[in-house]
């Protein structure tokens, strides 16, 4: 597995996508995960700015390992112009790291959530017609739609077996597991809990935290397995997995949490190194 690097830690310290790319390239990351919002929200950003970066990324030798996407709404609405909404801001970022050279989009926010009026029934039915409508959507494009759990009782997704489940619900064969490593340990599931996913994981997160709070702290200062669940990984093939595919199978470091006050992100990157070259020597960049 290759060790790649979550644009959002400059983002989060308030350095634009532009300098983050020099930070980049600095630090010897060739992988990123791009962040999709502030400097980087397709949204947003003007036609110049855009063809600006994306000249400037492919120039400093960087792949976009993926492009990780916070819908602006709930995808298990059962309000229509919500969902269109996600699905047309989703469709953007898409062209967007297509353009970036990338073939992965990662959906956020645990596939979607409950709210005090829509049963955890509705919301799951309505999560998996989005998913299958835009992974329809990202196949004519030979893109791929990682998902990530988000370890609360509210979302969706929010467990492997919620995971395992919606994959094959969906029933796409562009859609895959990205695994955050921080999220298993706010759920309290071992290593051996990645077994029911085997063969479907595209992409992997390092975060690190308390065990209770989503706070993606410098690696190595939380409670996260990481060397036993690389371990795990490793021996499930998740290498050959993306190969298959004719993807690069990326542990992408994800630090910091958005509004938190990081004066020096680049502290965060070094120090989280640091902790992988001393515990995870498997992962190189």
């Amino acid at each position: 597995m290759k060790l790649g690097i979550n644009s959002s830690i400059w983002e989060i310290g308030g350095v634009n996508f532009s300098d983050a790319i020099d930070r980049i390239s600095r630090a010897g990351f060739r992988y990123v995960d791009v962040l999709a919002l502030g400097s980087v929200d397709p949204a947003k950003m003007e036609a110049k700015t855009k063809k600006r970066l994306i000249r400037k990324f492919k120039d400093s030798g960087l792949v976009a390992s993926n492009m990780v996407i916070l819908p602006p709404g709930n995808i298990s609405s059962s309000l229509e112009e919500e969902r269109e909404t996600c699905l047309a801001f989703l469709k953007r970022c898409a062209e967007f790291q297509r353009e970036l050279g990338g073939k992965q989009i990662l959906l956020g926010f645990g596939g979607g959530f409950l709210t005090l009026k829509l049963s955890r029934e509705r919301a799951w039915v309505n999560s998996v017609e989005f998913i299958r409508d835009l992974c329809e959507w990202l196949s004519e494009m030979r893109m791929f739609l990682t998902l990530e759990l988000d370890p609360f009782v509210f979302h969706v997704v929010n467990d492997t077996t919620s995971m395992a489940r919606i994959i094959s619900d969906v029933n796409m064969n562009n859609l895959f597991a990205n695994v955050d490593l921080g999220h298993l340990a706010i759920t309290r599931e071992p290593p051996a809990a990645l077994e029911k996913l085997r063969g479907k994981i595209l992409h992997v997160h390092l975060s690190d935290n308390n065990g209770s709070i989503h706070a993606n702290y410098i690696l190595g200062k939380g409670v996260t397995l990481f060397p036993e669940y690389i371990k795990k990984l490793i021996e499930m093939e998740v290498d050959e997995t993306c190969r298959q595919y004719g993807e690069v199978a990326v542990a992408a470091m994800e630090l910091g949490e958005m509004g938190q006050d990081i004066p020096d992100p680049d502290r965060y990157v070094r120090e989280s190194l640091e902790y992988i070259e001393r515990n995870i020597p498997e992962l190189r960049r």
